[in-house]
């Protein structure tokens, strides 16, 4: 129980200190405050699955008539959907995110462009700038939804959150847990949204980052169920939003290279391969090749801007908020500002392929205990916050993923192994075959 507790306090306060941190650290001291509540949540499920519950993927799941599945499904979407009314005011706050970012200008210009048969991926001018978009087609394609339904494209990534809860719910559902826990559990991804509503300000109404979000709560529910069609599915989503994923991939290559028959790999990077070739590739990259190295550039010199700092005297506001080790990296890395982001990228890197490293040996060291998906997850939460904590630049928004990430791996340790929807049967070690 104390575990439980412990990790529900820890979610609690990684929502709280992304907003207000600053308030009771230095924006030095603020990222690592940050950092340390962050990795104790994986932290609490290791010192679970391996000192008290081993996770073998064998317990058994509730099963759950129509009417009940339902229900849960439901019953996650509505959990969502009781932030709508405060959102919605919100929103209103800012009904021209234009005067405030130029993510979504950026993200409406790349799905004008694809509906009108022009190339997306081409500088947008904005009038008082021209940024490159780097954003990936399931990013920007569903603003489609918008005009279909003629509502704000805001709610599209609304509606994708609430989605990906219900999936949610139905696993919340078939879980050991009590009732009471197993509703509390419904809960969980609903606080990260709450963090942005009540302290966020203008975070959500000027991004598009919440329908990532949705994206990375159907991946890591689908690896609590071990469900592997619904994995391919949150690849698919999670690869072509956000290039981040690529780093963690590897990874589940080699879970399930080990954990399955050789058709299981080749379906799922056959689907993932071909969801890639004909979304990305053929439609975009094929017609200018250089749209993803123009498109990385344009982020690293954006990153490297903000490390001169914009005023006078010079700020870089996004090292402000005290959510990531920028602001600390700036003070310890030598040279001017491009080779300093150029050593925080290295930095970055490097901490991506140990933790890669981590994963495998992980894989070996604890699997009597631990399943490959478990793991899996954990290391996808691991990537994700640390690409961030150690990222040149890492906008207060970006961290609703990490929030879904972790009402996921809370909702883990209350109750209990993850068990599967329909996935194959699984020993604890060795392949499925």
């Amino acid at each position: 129980m104390l575990i439980k507790v412990l990790a529900i306090l820890l979610y609690t306060a990684q929502v709280y200190l992304t907003f207000h941190g600053i308030d009771y650290f230095s924006k030095y001291s603020s990222p690592l405050v940050l950092f340390l509540v962050s990795m104790g949540i994986p932290v609490l499920y290791f010192v679970q699955r391996l000192y008290f519950q081993p996770d073998t993927g064998k317990q058994s799941l509730r099963t759950l008539h129509f009417w009940t599945a339902l229900l849960w499904i439901v019953g996650g979407m509505l959990t969502i959907f009781l932030g709508y009314e405060e959102l919605r005011k919100l929103f209103a706050l800012y009904p021209d995110p234009v005067q405030h970012s130029d993510v979504i200008p950026q993200l409406e210009a790349q799905y004008r462009r694809f509906s009108h048969g022009e190339m997306p991926y081409a500088p947008v001018d904005l009038g008082y700038n021209a940024p490159y978009p780097v954003y990936m087609p399931l990013h920007w394609l569903p603003i489609g939804l918008s005009d279909l339904f003629h509502t704000d494209l805001r709610w599209v990534g609304f509606s994708f959150l609430m989605l990906a809860n219900g999936l949610f719910g139905y696993w919340v559902g078939r879980q050991p847990g009590s009732l009471a826990l197993r509703i509390a559990a419904l809960f969980l991804p609903s606080l990260g949204l709450w963090g942005f509503i009540l302290w966020g300000g203008l975070e959500l109404p000027v991004s598009f980052e919440i329908i990532i979000a949705a994206y990375y709560l159907v991946l890591a529910t689908a690896l609590s169920a071990r469900n592997l069609p619904l994995v391919t599915l949150g690849v698919i989503f999670c690869l072509l939003s956000r290039y981040t994923l690529l780093f963690w991939l590897p990874m589940l290559a080699y879970v399930v290279w080990r954990m399955f028959p050789r058709k299981t790999s080749y379906l799922l990077w056959g689907s993932a391969a071909l969801s890639v070739l004909l979304l990305y590739i053929i439609p975009f990259y094929l017609r200018d090749p250089d749209i993803f190295a123009t498109g990385l550039k344009y982020h690293n010199d954006g990153a490297i801007a903000q490390w001169i700092g914009y005023g006078d005297p010079p700020v870089s506001f996004t090292m402000e908020k005290g959510i990531y080790f920028g602001i600390n990296m700036k003070a310890l890395f030598p040279g001017d500002a491009a080779q300093q982001v150029a050593l925080a990228r290295t930095v970055q890197g490097g901490i991506m392929l140990l933790l890669l490293a981590f994963g495998v040996w992980g894989y070996h060291r604890w699997s009597a205990r631990m399943d490959g998906f478990s793991i899996s997850l954990i290391l996808l939460y691991l990537v994700l916050a640390c690409f961030y904590f150690f990222s040149p630049m890492t906008f207060q928004y970006y961290l609703l993923v990490l929030f879904a990430l972790s009402a996921v791996v809370v909702a883990r340790i209350w109750l209990g192994e993850g068990g599967r929807f329909n996935s194959p049967e699984q020993a604890p070690t060795g392949r499925v075959e």
